[in-house]
């Protein structure tokens, strides 16, 4: 028996953050609160010099574990990956490509009473 199902391709980094961002405005997504917490725990671990490096975007995707993947339709994972593999990738002089992944990040890592976020 062969296996037809094939992977959708790799989304861009910059499509998937604008696709996220987009539905956290409009209330398409509503982040759980792991979510929530491993978006903090990267900002935190960033906070010193402001790098989303490899190694930090690894520990917070292991913490994530598998429950990452079955939240929210797993697109915090695929942001999550995608960043990992942008963050591997030598700079080319632009902008740090997960400069809109971080903003993204930010967002989500506020809460409120009710956990809407700001747009």
């Amino acid at each position: 028996m062969t296996d037809t199902h094939t992977a959708p391709p790799a989304e861009s980094l910059a499509a998937l953050t604008d696709s996220l961002a987009g539905d956290l405005t409009d209330g398409t997504w509503r982040p759980v609160p792991l979510e929530r917490r491993l978006a903090r725990l990267l900002l935190v671990g960033a906070a010193g010099d402001g790098e989303l490096t490899a190694e930090r975007i690894r520990a917070v995707a292991w913490e994530g574990h598998v429950a990452l993947t079955q939240v929210g339709e797993g697109r915090l994972a695929r942001l999550l990956t995608r960043l990992l593999a942008e963050a591997r990738e030598p700079a080319t002089g632009e902008a740090p490509p997960g400069n809109a992944a971080r903003a993204l990040l930010e967002r989500l890592a506020e809460e409120g009473p009710d956990d809407r976020v700001r747009s």
